[in-house]
C-alpha cells in the first residue's frame, strides 16, 4: 500500500460526512452521533468476504464492550442495498452495516480501488474457497455468491480496509489503513484506542 494514505483525512482535522442506506432499512449519518458516542469506522468489502466475515465475528464478541466506551462501530461495505437487505434476513449484524455501492464515501477517506497480480488474485481465490468451504462443513454457513460484486468492481481490483476512529466532536482521532485481506485490530487494542481518547479529558479533570 503506498500514496493513498496521504487522501486519508489528517488525525485532529474533521471527518468527512456521510449518509448511507443501512441494511434492513433506513439511514445512517456520521453526524447523527456528533454529541454522543465516539466512532469507529470500518471500511470492509462486505458479507461476500469471508475475510471480512471473520473479521466482523471478532468485532461482534467485544462489540459490548467497546459500546460500554460509548462507542459504536459502522461497518461501511461495497454492497448494494439490495445484497445488504438480503444479508440481514439471513445473518445476525451485530453492528449497523452501511452500503457505499457507488464507494463514494471511500473515496472521500482516501481509499482507492487497487490492482492485484493475476498470482495475487488466483491466491485470494483459493484461500477464500477453502476459508467458504470450512465454514460450511463445520457450520453450515452457507456463504453468499460474489459474482455480482466481482463484477461489480472487477475481478482484479481489491479495496484496502480502513479503521477509523471519530470522536464524539467529528474529529478523527486514530487512522488504521491495512490490506484487503487482513484482520483488524484486536478488540484490546481498539478498547485502548477508545480510552487513550479520554484518557487527556481525565487527566485534566
Amino acid at each position: 500500500m503506498t500514496g493513498y494514505e496521504l487522501r486519508h483525512p489528517r488525525p485532529g482535522t474533521a471527518a468527512p460526512d456521510f449518509r448511507l442506506r443501512a441494511a434492513g432499512g433506513g439511514e445512517v449519518a456520521l453526524s447523527d452521533y456528533r454529541g454522543k458516542r465516539t466512532l469507529v469506522l470500518w471500511f470492509s468489502k462486505g458479507l461476500f468476504c469471508p475475510y471480512c466475515r471473520r473479521n466482523m465475528t471478532r468485532l461482534s464478541q467485544g462489540y459490548a464492550e467497546i459500546q460500554a466506551r460509548g462507542a459504536e462501530i459502522l461497518q461501511i461495505t461495497h454492497n448494494t442495498a439490495e445484497e445488504a437487505d438480503l444479508y440481514f434476513r439471513s445473518y445476525r449484524l451485530a453492528m449497523p452495516y452501511l452500503c457505499d455501492a457507488d464507494r463514494a464515501v471511500h473515496l472521500r477517506y482516501g481509499i482507492p480501488m487497487e490492482q492485484q497480480s493475476i498470482g495475487a488474485v488466483v491466491d485470494n481465490v483459493v484461500r477464500s474457497c477453502a476459508m467458504v468451504a470450512k465454514d460450511f462443513v463445520l457450520h453450515g454457513e452457507k456463504s453468499p455468491v460474489p459474482v455480482v460484486p466481482i463484477l461489480r468492481m472487477g475481478a482484479r481490483n481489491q479495496p484496502p480496509q480502513l479503521v477509523v476512529v471519530v470522536d464524539r466532536e467529528g474529529i478523527v482521532r486514530t487512522m488504521h489503513p491495512i490490506g484487503p485481506f487482513d484482520t483488524l485490530p484486536s478488540v484490546k487494542d481498539l478498547l485502548a484506542m477508545l480510552d487513550a481518547l479520554d484518557a487527556p479529558a481525565a487527566a485534566a479533570g
